[in-house]
């Protein structure tokens, strides 16, 4: 056990000063995963495997370089609960994995046990999620719950801190403390600022941290959003996969929670606009889900790929596994819950 610790520890230290390797390192390992699909037996398994490996590889090199940069992210992870932020990190785990979960549960079980498993992660996420909404500081949820780490911006601000021109007497030492029995904040004398510009305040930067009363109209936007996964399930169960009508009840209550974010977008924050507009982007995925991909996206893909791979040369030898892999693909990955 020692010596797993110190091996352990004398990782941390490495990942801690060679984020540039380990992003390469973390890299290739994705690569390895989209050449593995469809060259071996079980390539869907392994090739999945890999890639859950590889991010969550990349997750916890993410804590390892924030703890090690003593980042902004650290002082706000130390102000929420710490119930909230295990949940954080587990619905994290689970978003990560939950593919590998359910191709696993197929092969293992059927496809009665590969149902039943989906209809408990997604059950399990979204109680999370309400739970994270309703006790901690976020006012809307991610996904993943923790986003990955801006290394290069990290990076950045590290030098620009350790530049001894840019070094002020507030970078060197906190201005605020935390209570430990209550976890309030408190703002050291020193961090005032003068009489005349005093208001009583914490210090901006702390005022993320400060839990405010989201507005009653996101709240039940969000609450639409986080329960969308269940309804979705609830309509495959009643009219099938591959129904219209599931397809557009799931379709039907993400444009309508968006609309209730738009219709009261003077009320977001900067985190809410930010994530909002990647759940427009994410519409998109409706074009590759069944039955509109059966029905539309399908032949017209298809018709580009071969029309690629007859015209550039160089473009054949990817056009045409791609064209014979992508069925796997959407049969796998585009389920309605995982965005």
């Amino acid at each position: 056990m020692d010596s797993l610790k110190g091996l352990l520890k004398a990782y941390e230290a490495w990942v801690a000063k060679n984020p540039d390797v380990v992003g390469d390192f973390e890299t290739t390992a994705k690569w390895v995963s989209y050449f593995i699909a469809g060259r071996i037996s079980s390539s869907n398994v392994v090739s999945e495997m890999v890639y859950t490996l590889s991010n969550m590889l990349v997750f916890y090199n993410d804590r390892i370089i924030e703890r090690a940069r003593h980042a902004k992210e650290n002082s706000v992870v130390r102000m929420q609960s710490k119930l909230c932020y295990r949940l954080k990190v587990m619905l994290t785990t689970l978003e990560y994995s939950e593919v590998f979960i359910e191709i696993s549960a197929r092969r293992l079980f059927g496809q009665t046990g590969k149902w039943l498993v989906i209809a408990l992660i997604q059950a399990f996420k979204a109680a999370g999620r309400l739970f994270i909404l309703k006790h901690s500081t976020a006012d809307i949820i991610t996904s993943p719950p923790i986003a990955a780490l801006n290394r290069r911006a990290l990076a950045k601000k590290s030098s620009e801190v350790s530049a001894p021109s840019e070094v002020t007497p507030q970078s060197q030492h906190s201005i605020t403390f935390q209570l430990k029995r209550s976890g309030r904040l408190i703002r050291k004398v020193e961090g005032a600022p003068p009489l005349q510009y005093r208001d009583f305040k914490l210090h901006v930067e702390n005022n993320e941290a400060v839990k405010t009363q989201i507005p009653r109209e996101l709240v039940q936007a969000e609450y639409l959003y986080i329960s969308k996964p269940l309804i979705h399930l609830a309509a495959m169960g009643l009219f099938g996969r591959r129904s219209w009508k599931q397809y557009i009840v799931a379709l039907s209550v993400d444009l309508y929670s968006i609309h209730l974010y738009r219709q009261h977008r003077d009320l977001m924050s900067k985190q809410q606009k930010l994530e909002l507009s990647r759940r427009c982007i994410n519409i998109l995925y409706y074009l590759a889900r069944s039955p509109f991909y059966e029905g539309f996206t399908k032949s017209r893909l298809e018709r580009i790929l071969d029309l690629l791979a007859n015209t550039i040369p160089i473009t054949k030898v990817v056009a045409g596994p791609l064209k014979d892999y992508i069925p796997t693909w959407q049969s796998t990955y585009f389920y309605l819950w995982s965005t």
